[in-house]
């Protein structure tokens, strides 16, 4: 009688020892899960994230291309005014100095010949 009550209490802890294994696989299968699912919402963060990145570095390197091209007339229209500028001082030099708009862009006539009296 002792051999089957060891055999049944035996029996009854490989039982319990069996459902707290099954349970602790049924947890971690579960974790398991949750784990996959909060990957792959992480994964959907970093592509969105990717995009986002990308769209910024696009809106970047245009405005970057807009700086340049802003830039490059600054210094065209810069240059133009510079001419201008020049154009308007010799001028100016020239009615000082008297001279017609004619002459003033040819070298001043300078004569050798001998002035009869």
């Amino acid at each position: 009688a002792g051999v089957s009550t060891q055999s049944t209490g035996e029996r009854q802890m490989k039982d319990e020892l069996q459902a707290k294994k099954d349970e602790m696989e049924r947890e971690m299968a579960e974790q398991e899960e949750e784990h996959l699912k909060e990957i792959q919402s992480l994964q959907a963060i970093i592509v969105e994230l990717k995009s986002e990145q990308e769209e910024a570095k696009l809106r970047l390197d245009e405005e970057r291309l807009e700086v340049v091209e802003a830039k490059r007339r600054i210094e065209e229209e810069r240059q133009a005014l510079e001419k201008e500028l020049k154009k308007k001082e010799k001028m100016i030099q020239n009615q000082i100095l008297g001279k017609s708009d004619k002459e003033s862009n040819s070298r001043p006539r300078i004569s050798f010949g001998m002035k009869k009296k």
